[in-house]
């Protein structure tokens, strides 16, 4: 016997049949419990279980599964469950159950294909990713030699838009990141020349390493989290909701309309905003050199002027205008790969953002070594 309050189980045999009444509530909170209480009053060998459910006043989807758990334990012992009585509300929600579902054993896994297989699907599908990729890649550059043979065609409203969310937003970021750049290589680069009395050599230490290297993979790398992630996650979305496909019947290009303007935004603005990046993070190294180094800003920039070409700010304005490249048409390729559900959107937003940075980090090392070659 249970709490009054909550509910009330009493059973009794008859001709070999176990006959239980519930009264009271009976609900997720004390599903459990009144699953203990009902067996442990079963005989061991029941034949047949009559369930009296008359008296329930309130009935949830706790008793639901109560239901279901009582006659899987009875289809075990090889005995019936059966509702003699019961109030509508109760006869509408059982209606609702598909209990022979419930009722079957979950489906066994497949057994693991041998390697020789997985090494054959694996193989079908990287073949599939470079022949998708290099399609899309034909279709970017010949959208983008569209651009400039036609630059009326290029839907220059959707690029202003593309450039500002590109550029103008993620300048805040990039200049803190850059001047947090040059800050840690300056306080690095002094701790190791301080001791040969070298601490002049920071300016060009920084100069070098913030407009070779860090200035264009960090602005690139923010760009790929910032908008690669948004370009995957756009057409994601849209190809999700049909819109693609719409483009497609009624015989629009969707290189023109969708990925052309993201790829002229992200190449105009990258660079720009890796000259910023430049230009932050020497003021970062700057400041180590002033207020730590006691080093007046003419000697820092003299120092730097002495030892820095113009080749130096080009390399890595190359370099970024490969990663807008890389960045853009990896992003909008993803999300094109997109199929149904936010399941799939949030899934190759994460796949954009992942070979975009790395993608980048590759181009850079390329870079790096044809640099140092040449």
């Amino acid at each position: 016997m249970a709490d009054a309050a909550d509910y009330q189980v009493s059973a009794e045999q008859r001709d070999g049949a176990a006959m239980i009444a519930i009264r009271g509530r009976v609900a997720v909170g004390n599903a459990q419990r009144l699953l203990d209480d009902i067996t442990a009053q079963l005989p061991q060998q029941p034949r047949e279980v009559e369930l009296d459910l008359s008296g329930v006043e309130y009935f949830d989807s706790g008793g639901g599964a109560v239901l279901v758990r009582l006659r899987q334990e009875l289809t075990a012992r090889g005995a019936g469950l059966r509702i003699t009585r019961s109030t509508p509300d109760i006869d509408g929600f059982l209606s609702l159950l598909d209990e022979e579902a419930l009722m079957q054993p979950a489906p066994a896994l497949p057994p693991e294909p041998p390697l020789l297989e997985r090494i054959g699907i694996w193989g079908i599908a990287a073949f599939d990713g470079v022949r998708d990729t290099v399609a899309f890649t034909g279709e970017v550059v010949l959208g983008l030699g569209d651009a400039l043979l036609h630059p009326r065609r290029v839907r220059w409203r959707d690029t202003w838009l593309y450039m500002q969310r590109c550029g103008h937003e993620a300048l805040p970021i990039v200049c803190l990141i850059s001047f947090l750049m040059g800050l840690i290589t300056a306080f690095q680069a002094a701790m190791q020349l301080r001791q040969f009395g070298a601490d002049i050599y920071v300016a060009n230490l920084v100069g070098l390493s913030i407009t070779r290297e860090l200035g264009p993979l960090m602005t690139a790398i923010i760009a790929a989290g910032r908008s690669g992630a948004a370009f995957a996650a756009e057409i994601g979305t849209m190809k999700v909701s049909e819109e693609v496909d719409a483009l497609h019947a009624m015989g629009l290009d969707r290189t023109r309309f969708l990925v052309t303007p993201k790829v002229v935004a992200l190449l105009v603005m990258l660079p720009c905003l890796t000259l910023f990046a430049d230009l932050v993070g020497i003021l970062g190294g700057l400041a180590v050199a002033m207020f730590s180094l006691d080093i007046p800003a003419v000697v820092y920039f003299r120092q730097m002027r002495l030892y820095m070409t113009i080749w130096d700010i080009l390399q890595g304005l190359m370099k970024s205008v490969v990663f807008a490249l890389l960045i853009a048409g990896i992003g909008c390729l993803r999300g094109f790969e997109a199929s149904q559900g936010a399941e799939s959107v949030g899934r190759t937003t994460t796949a954009a953002i992942v070979a975009g940075i790395f993608a980048i980090v590759c181009a850079d090392a390329v870079f790096t070594v044809l640099f140092n070659v040449w």
